[in-house]
């Protein structure tokens, strides 16, 4: 099978902690090359992954590069035009999420990814989990009846190892980078919806300076059949870590007490018949060791461009999910429910 050969665009926190990692230790994956503007973040990458091609200029590692993929692990408010850069110089990519700032940026890529033959993704690992997985399989074969509703709670300080100052037009809210995972797992369990309704509040209880993001979010998703989706966002308090979701149908409900990326736990069956926890629905070998979460989604792109079909993210479903959020902010800003249109 042909080698897929990697550029990675970024040296930050999730390129040493998981991306590069995974980039390596899949199969058929090659990483050739690093690039950063910060020369001491990328040649200490590239010494620690044992990579002898380092850039600092993207525009020139493009030019130069023999890669054939590049994945894009830069700040938010980059990834579009990196994205598009990438396209234009006719190599495969897959770009950290959330895939842009806001919808328009994102249909504007999405139109050149639908007149490119690139393979293409935008990451959400979460899908890849068995956590995910089970719960998919699940909903699918009726276990739980119809699936009418649900909930996420994402609850904790705010992480931002790159010290990025805790502004809008950086992509730095909380709907963006946390929120990303939860609209999407919704979109792919209960499709796009119709409508939504939000309250989103900026507390910043710590007093930080340069800071316009809404920290404390309150979201409803309605779709075409009824059913609705909450998700909560609390990044305002200095307390311990929550993350729970449940999704809920006409027979039982799955319950997630603990989720990924913090927690590699067993999820939850629940009906009137019983329950309990869902034996090997933890991903990797064993309950509470957390795997590399990027690995199972790098894989799975490989196989895509080996085979020149799509990846299970595609950028399609993040330019929905990003859709969702425009929504989601103009809810809260107009105080009414907001209608959802996607158009094909």
């Amino acid at each position: 099978m042909t080698t897929v050969k990697w550029l990675l665009a970024g040296a930050g926190d999730i390129a040493n902690s998981r991306v590069a990692p995974a980039l390596c230790e899949a199969g058929d994956s090659e990483l050739v090359a690093i690039c950063d503007p910060v020369r001491e973040k990328a040649d200490a990458l590239a010494a620690r992954m044992g990579v002898g091609t380092v850039y600092y200029d993207f525009e020139q590692a493009l030019a130069e590069t023999t890669a054939d993929t590049v994945y894009i692990a830069t700040p938010h408010h980059l990834h579009v035009d990196m994205c598009l850069d990438t396209l234009a110089a006719n190599k495969h990519l897959l770009c950290e999420k959330p895939l842009g700032i806001d919808g328009a940026e994102c249909l504007r890529l999405l139109r050149a990814v639908r007149e490119s033959d690139r393979i293409t993704c935008c990451s959400n690992y979460r899908l890849f989990t068995n956590q995910f997985k089970t719960t998919y399989r699940m909903i699918q074969d009726g276990e739980i009846g119809d699936l009418v509703g649900g909930w996420a709670h994402d609850e904790e300080g705010y992480y931002n190892p790159g010290n990025t100052p805790f502004r809008k037009d950086l992509g730095m809210s909380p709907i963006l980078c946390y929120g990303f995972y939860l609209i999407n797992i919704s979109q792919a369990l209960f499709g796009m919806p119709c409508a939504v309704f939000s309250q989103m509040t900026s507390f910043n209880c710590d007093n930080k300076p340069d800071y316009d993001i809404d920290d404390l979010e309150n979201i409803i998703l309605r779709y075409p059949g009824g059913q609705q989706f909450s998700i909560i966002i609390n990044n305002t308090a200095n307390a311990p870590l929550r993350h729970a979701y449940q999704f809920y149908g006409s027979k039982g409900r799955i319950y997630w007490p603990h989720c990924p990326p913090h927690f590699n736990l067993p999820i939850q069956k629940v009906t009137k018949q019983g329950g309990g926890e869902l034996p090997d629905s933890y991903s990797g070998d064993q309950p509470g060791v957390r795997p590399n979460w990027h690995l199972a989604m790098i894989e799975d792109f490989v196989h895509a461009v080996q085979t020149n079909t799509d990846p299970i993210c595609t950028i399609e479903s993040a330019v929905k999910t990003a859709v969702i959020t425009d929504a989601i902010v103009k809810a809260s800003e107009t105080g009414q429910v907001q209608p959802i249109v996607w158009e094909d």
